[in-house]
């Protein structure tokens, strides 16, 4: 049975939210966006949605590709080239349960930013789709939150994508360096360098919005080691703590609840690592990510 967060979640999301860069300030948003409001007709957006479900993180495999469940609703909203807020105008589409794909077919849309979300539940019969939208709630036959993964795009540079836990995180900074002034190409540029500086992958380009991504052998383990980490997360409290806590900060590190119990489960599960086991390198420089060094 599916029931709404819990007050305790509540009181953890206010005093993780609370707080952003004490330099930061909110104005008003880019207006130079108003340009990009560029009408787009009859095109086709695909992509794989990835989102670890298994109840023991600490059996995972690093190497694998991970995908959603069968029938896992997938919903693309329009989004307003200034303040990046749904205009209303949205679509939906199912998943593959064998590959995680999903496809928009024929659509038109008034401006090329869109939203791509993934429902927190497959349809069944404890649980009817009955047209709101969820994103945190509290799943007592899982024991565990739950939450949904997204992914902002420009459709005039991409309509092949990728969901996962990396564009999860982005799409909460994305929203908040909007509200801060920056162009939607300018915030993408700053949020890409802080969530691979966040996960110990320096000087590296994020993909992890491209399909190919999952060809990047080291940026396979680190999504599936974030997966993870959130899920961990999520049998005590909601994964939007964590989402809020990147969107304002820019940063994994800054909230020492967040920091540390991630920083103990990587040890944890390094720990379980036979030597000489590829993963071990990237939980190392996730872990020195973490720590500041």
């Amino acid at each position: 049975m599916v029931v709404s967060k819990i007050a305790y979640a509540m009181l953890m999301a206010v005093a993780l939210t609370a707080c952003s860069d004490v330099g930061d300030s909110v104005t008003k948003p880019a207006q130079n966006e108003r340009n990009n409001r560029v009408a787009l007709d009859n095109i086709t957006v695909e992509g794989h949605a990835s989102r670890h479900l298994s109840t023991s993180a600490a059996e995972n495999s690093t190497m694998l590709r991970r995908v959603v469940d069968a029938g896992t609703i997938v919903r693309m909203a329009e989004l307003d080239s200034v303040t990046l807020d749904t205009t209303g105008v949205v679509f939906y589409s199912r998943c593959d349960g064998a590959t995680g794909e999903f496809a928009f077919n024929h659509v038109s849309l008034r401006g090329p930013y869109v939203k791509i979300e993934l429902a927190p539940y497959v349809e069944s019969d404890s649980w009817q789709w009955d047209g709101s939208w969820s994103f945190d709630m509290y799943d007592h036959e899982k024991d565990r939150f739950v939450a949904t993964y997204g992914v902002i795009v420009d459709l005039r540079k991409s309509r092949t994508v990728d969901i996962n836990a990396m564009t999860f995180l982005e799409t909460f900074r994305l929203h908040r360096l909007v509200r801060m002034d920056y162009s939607l190409a300018e915030a993408k540029e700053r949020a890409d360098k802080e969530i691979m500086n966040a996960v110990g992958l320096y000087d590296e380009s994020f993909d992890f919005d491209k399909q190919e991504f999952a060809h990047n052998r080291g940026h396979l383990i680190v999504n599936n080691l974030l997966e993870d980490l959130i899920l961990e997360w999520s049998v005590n409290a909601s994964p939007l703590q964590v989402a809020h806590a990147f969107g304002n900060t820019g940063s994994l590190s800054k909230k020492k609840l967040i920091r540390d119990f991630f920083i103990e489960r990587l040890k944890e599960w390094k720990g379980q690592k036979t030597d000489g086991d590829s993963a071990i390198v990237f939980i190392n420089g996730f872990i020195e990510a973490l720590q500041g060094k």
